[in-house]
């Protein structure tokens, strides 16, 4: 018996996956760097909103009246100065130095002291008209310009701080001062040093899963060649029933202990016999299917017809297919049927392989489900969104019906991240985003995260009004939740503002216009006061 020889090994995949492993390497490299600017940036913008706000809460008129000189101390106004300048700096356990400073008088590039929040009696202490020796082109910039800037974080023998410069404006709007606060840089060097492990974690996952996706590639290639080759075997040992019995002893083995299920058929798909791995995986009786119909193709006329018409175009068919075990559970199975001649030409048998690949199609689900999902919220993520808008929108093309989408931000989310941590506003979003998802029960809607603190609510089939009445009842859901938000201007809690708008194609070419409309209408109900609905009309 001729064995037959082992098909060359294709390496492509292997190729493919190393390039993008090398992608995805170099993407790595820039997305680390990018998510570390944006940590950076983000640390500037709390530290700068810190030096403005204790700069607007400084009364600008009793510092106009100093005047940078050791006249000032004891005055009322020096007095008063400092003791907001204490309050300023112990309301914060990260504030170290804060003190006010302005252009000397004389007319020289120098900048003197006008108060300091330090004791008098401490050696860090700067009194008035004390000149200010170090670097200090920061300091005559911001009073030039009146921008806030910080200085980039500094190591001392008291630890790691950066300096952030603020002006300070009277009534009328011109600069008598400039605060300085040195604070404390252990929270900026965390930010940022968690900014940088999540994005390597991220990185990390992605050139795993193009690891495993490489790995699972090559053996699904190894295991699709040692199918092949044992098809090969198979029709080999099957070709040779009437010249050898030795033959056929030797195919019997073959089949009676391969993992797949095999079934020899006859010319119109009647089952001759069939292998132990098929009552293994179907938990059909063999002997119940021999002279009937695979019971795998039972309740699946089409799968039947399709494998009989190409079987009479060819010798051989494979695909996947959904049979059904004897307990009536259905599973996924990936056959191959080969066509067996006698020595005339004539069909004699046909060969079916098959296995269960339940587990493999459950990996591919569970993928495509995280990979629809946001991780935080467990809502469909932007890109799931963009999916579903797009397919709304062509079968509301196709049938003429108007399509709805509710954008959705939290009010003044950044302030609230501000007042009580990251965990804190992940929670906030964790129950807005529960909140709006029990609200919406219209069939087909599809409620995502947009991005950030915002959500969007797909309303098929639903018009201007219906829409309207959807986002009230999510925005009184999303103010009943109660969650204290002691940074809303507005009120005590978290609340939303929403924007709708309706369509009905071919109103519009495109729904990039439905998504416009609700990106203004959000915008107006911001500038209108937030915690309101309004629609694009």
């Amino acid at each position: 018996m001729t064995v037959p020889a082992s098909p060359r090994s294709d390496a492509s995949h292997l190729w493919l996956g190393l390039a993008m492993f090398v992608l995805a390497a170099l993407g790595s490299w820039y997305f680390v760097g990018f998510v570390a600017s944006t940590g950076d940036r983000l640390e500037r913008e709390r530290v700068q909103s810190l030096a403005r706000t204790a700069a607007a809460t400084l009364e600008s008129g009793r510092i106009g009246m100093l005047k940078g000189s050791t006249a000032d101390i004891g005055t009322h106004d020096f007095d008063a100065i400092r003791d907001e300048l204490r309050r300023v700096r112990d309301v914060n356990p990260d504030f170290r130095f804060v003190y006010l400073m302005r252009p000397a008088a004389d007319g020289q590039r120098k900048m003197v002291f006008l108060a300091d929040a330090e004791a008098a009696e401490s050696s860090d202490y700067s009194a008035p008209g004390d000149i200010y020796d170090g670097p200090s082109l920061e300091l005559w910039r911001v009073f030039s310009t009146g921008i806030p800037e910080i200085q980039p974080p500094y190591r001392d023998k008291w630890g790691y701080w950066v300096t952030s410069i603020a002006p300070v404006r009277n009534a009328n709007g011109t600069m008598v001062a400039i605060l300085g606060m040195d604070i404390r840089a252990d929270t900026w060097l965390a930010t940022q040093a968690r900014y940088q492990a999540f994005a390597w974690a991220i990185c990390g996952l992605i050139l795993a899963l193009i690891v495993l996706f490489t790995l699972g590639l090559h053996l699904q290639k190894r295991a699709g060649e040692r199918l092949a080759v044992v098809n090969d075997q198979l029709q080999e040992k099957l070709a040779e029933l009437e010249r050898a019995q030795e033959g056929l002893r030797l195919a019997d083995v073959v089949v009676r202990h391969t993992g797949e299920g095999i079934l020899v058929l006859d010319p119109e798909l009647r089952v001759v016999s069939a292998n132990p791995g098929f009552v293994r995986i179907t938990g059909h009786p063999a002997d119940e299917a021999i002279g009937k119909v695979a019971p795998l193709f039972d309740d699946d006329a089409d799968a039947l017809q399709q494998v009989r018409t190409r079987l009479q175009a060819g010798t051989h068919w494979d695909g996947t297919l959904l049979a059904r075990r004897a307990n009536g559970d259905r599973f996924p199975l990936e056959a191959s049927v080969d066509r067996v001649h006698d020595g005339d030409g004539r069909v004699q048998h046909y060969v079916m392989v098959f296995r269960d690949v339940t587990v493999q199609k459950q990996l591919e689900d569970r993928l495509r489900e995280l990979s629809a999902t946001d991780g935080l919220t467990l809502l469909a993520n932007r890109r799931s969104f963009d999916e579903a808008l797009e397919r709304e929108w062509h079968l509301a093309t196709r049938h003429g019906e108007p399509v709805s989408l509710i954008m959705i931000d939290i009010d003044h989310f950044k302030p609230y991240n501000d007042l009580y941590g990251h965990g804190a506003g992940d929670r906030c979003l964790q129950q807005v985003a529960t909140a709006i998802a029990a609200g919406v029960r219209r069939e087909g809607a599809l409620v995502a995260r947009y991005g950030g603190e915002e959500f969007a609510v797909i309303l098929p089939r639903t018009d201007t009004a219906a829409a309207q009445e959807v986002a009230e009842s999510l925005r009184r859901r999303v103010e009943s939740l109660g969650i204290a938000h002691a940074g809303n201007p507005d009120g005590s809690r978290v609340t939303v503002s929403m924007g709708i708008s309706t369509r009905t194609p071919p109103q519009t070419a495109d729904f990039e216009d439905l998504m416009q409309s609700a990106d203004q209408a959000l915008y107006r109900a911001k500038e209108g006061g937030r915690n309101g609905v309004v629609s694009s009309g």
